[in-house]
This record gives C-alpha cells, structure tokens and sequence, in this order.
C-alpha cells in the first residue's frame, strides 16, 4: 500500500492543471508551448461533452517530474492566447479515490423515526 501511495503521488506531481485557458486554445497548441519544458506523457483539453468546446481548462502530463517543474514555473501567470493562464500540480480526483464523501447531516440512528414522523 505504501508503494502505492508513494507512486501515486509521484506521477500526480507530474501531472499540471492549467486553468482560465482561452476557449480557443488547443491541444495541439498546450503540446506545443508544454513540451519545450520537457517530454510530454498526455494533454487532456477539458471539453463540454454536449458542444464539445473547451471549458477552459487542461491537465498535462509529463514524462519527469523536473520537467514539469519546470513548466510549472514558466507557464505559470503567462499569456497564452491573449490569456493569463494559471498552471499549477494536479490534485488527484474523485476518481482516485472513489467519488468524493457525500454528508447532509449527521448519520441517522437504524429504526429510528425521522423529525416530521409522529411518535405514537
């Protein structure tokens, strides 16, 4: 489990969340610009899945973690297509983990009636 976990967050510390990216801007273009920084793994444009336009935000994967250090450095409070982009390490997901907790309130006792049930 340790191994795991220590894996796990080394390739998320190479992962970088760029976000308030031009709608125009491509994967073809965050390739371009991200890949003077070093060897690129994976460039994921977030897009709406009806319109299939950008939601203004992508995450890049690269190859080595000095790499995206050092995109992460550069990239960061730059210009990118007329827009000052914010880039920083990628928090793992829902998905790492299963889904985000989902709480209202605190657990209700078994068998015992709600607030709006009379109690005969």
């Amino acid at each position: 489990m340790l191994n795991t976990l220590h894996l796990t967050k080394e390739l998320m510390s190479l992962k970088m969340h760029c976000k308030d990216l031009s709608y125009s801007t491509s994967e073809s273009c965050l390739q371009k610009k991200f890949s003077n920084f070093g060897q690129i793994a994976e460039v994921k444009l977030i897009k709406d899945e009806a319109t299939k336009k950008s939601k203004g935000f992508a995450f890049i994967q690269y190859d080595s973690q000095d790499a995206a250090m050092q995109a992460l450095e550069s990239m960061n409070h730059k210009y990118l297509d007329g827009r000052l982009i914010f880039v920083e390490l990628a928090k793992p997901g829902k998905s790492m983990y299963g889904g985000y907790p989902r709480t209202c309130g605190p657990p209700k006792e078994p068998n015992s009636p709600d607030k709006n049930e009379a109690v005969e």
